[in-house]
């Protein structure tokens, strides 16, 4: 019989996450809603100070208006908290026997104004700033400089980056078939990252992992959709950059950059692999690709600049 007292509030969150499939970046975020409630040693927020087994509906009735009270947080983060503490309480009351615990539903319902949370919708990043990332990623770490410049070079989607497999870069041809939501895709690159690319895909292609992603996690894995954003905010702070910026943002500055040069607007649209009619994939990557590749390399905002 398993006696939900008999283990500590830290042992019964790491055999709760340790139960399921979670990502390195969803046990942080898990670990940080629980912290919400239970404080940590670094900061106190609602700060349950007893164990598991004594939280009753009152305590948690008093935390949902502890957060939904909170001013200096979006509602969509309130609800993930709200949301991971109860999945925590819920798997105590399967996993120990002598655990049951009524979860108030009836009575929580969140206000209607809360924080809104800010947009990068209209931020893009300089040629400047560009460079001040991936000039610090060069020195600093080589993998996470290829992946960033294809971001910036490409405008690819994070998705589509994720799903790049090896043995569909091009370094010849200079482009990078991949997929994602939308279907099959093809990204031009330069010719200073096609070298690079041929120099790190002959290395990539010894490693002896399943994965046939271009680019692999510490857990011989593609990459999860949170992490780039993760390692790119703490770059941002490296490099003093205070602009609210993720993945997509580079997407948004390629096309920004190449509409100051004057490239048309239906060039723009197959640079950055938006819906063309009778685009067909077999035709103008194996028959035509030069002609897109010039579209590239006439349009490409740094080719002036070293990154």
């Amino acid at each position: 019989m398993k006696i939900i007292a008999d283990y500590s509030n830290q042992v019964i969150i790491t055999r709760h996450l340790k139960r399921y499939n979670h990502s390195p970046e969803s046990i942080k975020t898990r670990k940080a809603a629980f912290n919400y409630f239970f404080g940590s040693s670094k900061k106190k927020y609602f700060d349950f100070d007893g164990h598991i087994s004594e939280i009753d509906k009152d305590n948690l009735i008093d935390y949902f208006d502890y957060l939904n009270d909170k001013e200096d947080i979006a509602l969509t983060t309130k609800k993930l908290k709200w949301t991971l503490l109860c999945s925590l309480l819920e798997f105590c009351m399967e996993y120990y026997d002598d655990f049951l615990l009524k979860i108030p539903k009836k009575t929580i319902k969140w206000k209607d104004y809360h924080l809104i949370p800010l947009s990068n919708k209209d931020i893009t990043l300089e040629l400047k700033e560009i460079q001040i990332i991936l000039n610090f990623l060069k020195v600093n770490h080589f993998t996470y400089y290829l992946i960033f410049r294809i971001f910036a070079e490409t405008g690819m989607r994070k998705g589509e980056h994720i799903n790049i497999e090896y043995q569909k870069v091009n370094t010849q041809k200079r482009y990078i078939d991949t997929y994602g939501k939308k279907g099959e895709k093809i990204y031009y690159t330069s010719k200073e990252l096609a070298h690079y690319l041929e120099f790190y895909i002959n290395n990539r292609k010894i490693k002896n992992v399943q994965s046939k992603a271009l680019f692999i996690s510490r857990f011989s894995q593609k990459f999860s959709k949170r992490y780039f954003n993760l390692y790119l905010s703490s770059v941002l702070k490296k490099v003093g950059i205070d602009k609210q910026i993720t993945c997509k943002t580079f997407r948004s500055s390629v096309n920004t950059l190449r509409y100051n040069m004057g490239c048309p607007t239906e060039d723009r649209k197959i640079l950055l692999n938006h819906k063309i009619q009778d685009v067909n994939f077999e035709h103008y990557v194996k028959l035509n690709y030069e002609d897109y590749l010039q579209k590239f390399d006439t349009w490409n905002p740094f080719k002036n600049i070293q990154l």
